[in-house]
This record gives structure tokens, sequence and C-alpha cells, in this order.
């Protein structure tokens, strides 16, 4: 059961393991991906034992190509991945008010997945020129379409 996707029935096997949980989650260790068919690029994490807990989170390469996460070895230990097509990055997203125009992605807290071995965790990156809130989308065009911003918000 979920609070915004109702009731889902998930094979175990489609289950993420967050050995640490999720910072201020580390009580949640089950995860699983909910895709938005419309949206690839984005994707829902939820929390398989607290309908309440979902992350929405993005691709944040496609947004920020110049985006680069150093994997420390005890990580890549953790999560089993031997060579970086193992992991996947993602960036939470947060949608202020529900205004996706304002949508922001946190780069300093990127979620790494080893989809193969089934782990996960969110990595803090530290000394680091990102921030938590780069804003995903430039000002929209008078059309009402919205472009992704080549570049994060350095402030």
């Amino acid at each position: 059961m979920t609070s915004r996707f109702g009731t889902l029935e998930i094979n175990p096997s489609d289950l993420l393991h967050f050995p640490q949980g999720i910072p201020a989650f580390e009580h949640l260790k089950e995860f699983f991906f909910y895709p938005i068919p419309e949206n690839p690029a984005f994707t829902w994490l939820q929390a398989a034992a607290d309908p309440e807990v979902a992350f929405l989170l993005v691709d944040p390469f496609l947004f920020f190509p110049g985006y680069a996460v150093d994997l420390p070895a005890r990580l890549q230990e953790e999560l089993a991945i031997k060579e970086p097509a193992d992991a996947l990055v993602y960036a939470v997203v947060t949608i202020p008010d529900g205004d996706i125009r304002r949508a922001t992605a946190n780069l300093v807290g990127p979620m790494i997945i080893n989809p193969t071995a089934r782990l996960g965790m969110q990595l803090i990156l530290e000394g680091t020129k990102y921030t938590t809130r780069h804003q995903l989308f430039k000002e929209s065009f008078s059309g009402g379409e919205s472009i992704p911003s080549s570049g994060g918000n350095e402030g």
C-alpha cells in the first residue's frame, strides 16, 4: 500500500536494499522503483515498509551534463560496483509548493544504486561546489514550455 500510487504488487526480486537506510530514514531499508512512463527521466523511489515515504528521482546528467560523482572505494565495495556501468546515479527532486517550474535537484546527496546487486545508498558529497537546490528548469517560454537547464545554480 502506498499513499501516492495506491496498492501495488511488488515482486521481491524488484526490491532494492539500502543497508544503511537513507539519511533521516535510516529505519527504512527496502525500496523499489515506481517509474513515470510519460517522463522516463524521472522515477519514484518508494519505501516498501512506509506508504508515505517516496522520493522523486531524476537522472542528473540529463539536466547537468558537467555533473560528476567520484565513488569512494568503500562505497564501490559496499554496493558491489566493479565498473562505472554497474552504478545508476540519481538526484532527489524537490518541487516547492507543487510547482514543477521551481523544481530543484539535490546534487550534494546523489542516490547510488547497483541494479544488478539490488543495493543502494545516498552518498553525501563533501567539499563540493554542488548544492542541494540546483534549478532543473530555466524560465518558461511564453508558450508555457520549459527547457532543461544546462547548468546548476551555484548559489
